[in-house]
């Protein structure tokens, strides 16, 4: 199966990490959406990544699609479980960490995208973004409850979520302090980012 990826995307490290958690090879095609003639947009109409492709031909996106496909192939317990109200669970904690990082992502666009002035960038806007992030939060510190784990006793599909918005925040917006907003997912994400699994899906070193 091949995946095209960003290395440095928070989505595609969440579909590499479980991946990585249930024993499956990916071909990784590393792209940049922006550019054209890489075969996103003949793959996926929204010219995003994730996208897997499978080896009968057929692409799947977004990430909460693959790592559902994924969660179904492989070996080990299953990160997304079948009990209706624990999946159910699960997916919250995966919806908290997509919208903290949908909001995150736009901020660091705001302050990026070539297609703005310095004085079209808004302030305002940042910051109401970062409003969300950090009742995002909030939530994550309030449903974590210094346990080991999000939901359960083992990892599932929401460890895996809110580890990788995490790292990407390091990675990409570290002007941004997280930790005095929630000391217990600081230190459980302390612990959780040397899993193997999930520490193999790390992007390269800025330069």
């Amino acid at each position: 199966m091949k995946l095209f990826c960003s290395l440095p995307s928070p989505f595609a490290r969440k579909v590499r990490a479980v991946a990585a958690e249930r024993g499956i090879a990916l071909d990784l095609l590393e792209v940049d959406v922006f550019q054209t003639g890489n075969g996103v947009a003949e793959a996926n109409p929204l010219r995003k990544v994730p996208c897997l492709v499978t080896d009968d031909g057929e692409a799947w996106y977004d990430s909460r699609v693959i790592v559902e496909l994924l969660d179904g192939l492989g070996h080990g317990p299953p990160l997304i479980p079948d009990e209706r109200a624990t999946r159910l669970a699960v997916r919250r904690i995966e919806a908290l960490a997509d919208g903290l990082l949908d909001a995150a992502v736009l901020v660091r666009m705001e302050r990026l995208w070539p297609g703005r002035t310095p004085e079209q960038r808004s302030a305002a806007w940042q910051d109401w973004q970062w409003a969300k992030v950090d009742g995002a939060f909030a939530e994550l510190e309030r449903r974590l409850g210094g346990r080991g784990y999000f939901v359960g006793d083992r990892v599932t599909l929401a460890d895996l979520a809110v580890a990788a918005a995490l790292g990407w925040l390091d990675y990409r917006l570290p002007d941004h302090p997280w930790r005095p907003l929630a000391p217990g997912v600081a230190a459980w994400y302390a612990a959780f980012a040397e899993r193997p699994a999930f520490a193999s899906t790390a992007p390269p070193p800025l330069i």
